[in-house]
């Protein structure tokens, strides 16, 4: 069996066991473990996992990744399609 580890609930300054905090917050036990054995304490214990800025520019990143690679391919297949004599045209 293990021992529950108690932490400090940083709204009221209650020891609560950690899988009590993980419900409190509605974070995964798994990442609370974690942020504690990074050695995080009180609100950063806590925090969001992202924030919702750091959440959309993750996704604009990926939006540009997919584009950068769909104009790539149609370039290619672009060049693909056409004759020898006017690959050069293609690109």
């Amino acid at each position: 069996m293990f021992k529950p580890i108690y932490v400090t609930d940083p709204a009221n300054n209650e020891r609560v066991p950690m899988s009590e905090l993980a419900t409190r917050y509605n974070i995964s036990l798994s990442a609370l473990s974690r942020r504690h054995a990074q050695g995080k304490r009180g609100t950063e214990l806590v925090a969001a996992l992202y924030g919702r800025d750091r959440l959309e520019e993750q996704k604009a990143i990926a939006r540009a990744a997919a584009e950068r690679r769909q104009a790539l391919i149609n370039t290619s297949s672009r060049a693909l399609m056409r004759p020898l004599n006017k690959l050069g045209a293609a690109l």
